[in-house]
């Protein structure tokens, strides 16, 4: 796994093509890592495409050194990684909170986007319904005064709920425990007051919204609302798919993102 340095610390990336073109940035979720985008990276790699993974500043492999963590700072880091791999003109994909670094980069910095994919992503996560604010609180709450492994079990079984994905959930509960706890709960707190609404209609960047139609994380609201808001964009929704979904459902998602893709 390669490594650059940026102005917030060292980089973890996995970039298996760098000679293919052109490049296209995976983001990962809150408390995960590159290596969730796993079966993307195989599917773009044959596509022809360079795919770039980091581990995000603060998260796997990645130190991050700076003040409190903020995802407007972690769009700058993209910036730098990708002038420190010259890449000029990159896509973007970004799921969940990676979703919110990817939009927000594409409001700072759109001249340096080929496209924008979105993947159970929010302009706002303000949810509309109780169930759905009682669990962002709780987990809120206890990576708050307790730590980010103490709400970890509740996460992975929310995002991985089924007896099949036992082994999914055991490896996402050993990445949200790893993962540095200040740079977590900054994470938590940046995403629950992120707002990006009013900046979504100045956006020309060719894009696609991907949902899993059982995503209990990101509520299907708010989804709907970033993709009504950003113009021209396309929401596909994924059957039988939950939050993760890249992990969920790979191949529908690699159909529809290489598809994208093929237009731009």
């Amino acid at each position: 796994m390669p490594e650059i340095s940026i102005q917030t610390g060292r980089i973890y990336l996995l970039d298996p093509s760098p000679e293919n073109k052109p490049a296209i940035f995976l983001l990962h979720g809150l408390g995960t890592e590159a290596s969730s985008w796993i079966f993307q990276i195989a599917a773009l790699e044959q596509a022809g495409f360079r795919p770039v993974a980091p581990d995000l500043p603060g998260f796997g492999r990645s130190t991050y050194t700076g003040r409190r963590w903020t995802i407007r700072d972690a769009a700058k880091s993209i910036l730098q990684i990708a002038d420190a791999l010259t890449i000029n003109k990159f896509h973007i994909v970004g799921i969940s909170m990676g979703g919110t670094i990817a939009l927000q980069t594409a409001i700072e910095y759109s001249d340096r986007l080929l496209g924008l994919i979105l993947i159970n992503t929010f302009a706002t996560l303000r949810p509309k319904r109780w169930n759905e604010w009682s669990y962002l609180v709780k987990r809120y709450l206890r990576a708050r005064f307790h730590g980010a492994g103490a709400q970890a079990e509740m996460t992975a079984r929310r995002i991985f709920p089924r007896e099949d994905q036992k082994e999914l959930r055991r490896e996402l509960e050993m990445h949200i425990r790893q993962t540095d706890p200040g740079v977590y709960k900054s994470a938590m707190r940046e995403l629950g007051l992120f707002d990006a609404r009013h900046s979504l209609k100045q956006l020309s960047v060719p894009s696609l919204l991907i949902t899993g139609e059982n995503d209990t994380t990101v509520p299907l609201e708010n989804q709907c609302e970033l993709g009504e808001g950003l113009s021209g964009c396309r929401q596909v929704m994924i059957a039988n798919a939950g939050h993760g979904v890249i992990i969920d459902q790979p191949d529908a998602v690699n159909d529809n993102l290489l598809k994208f893709l093929q237009t731009i």
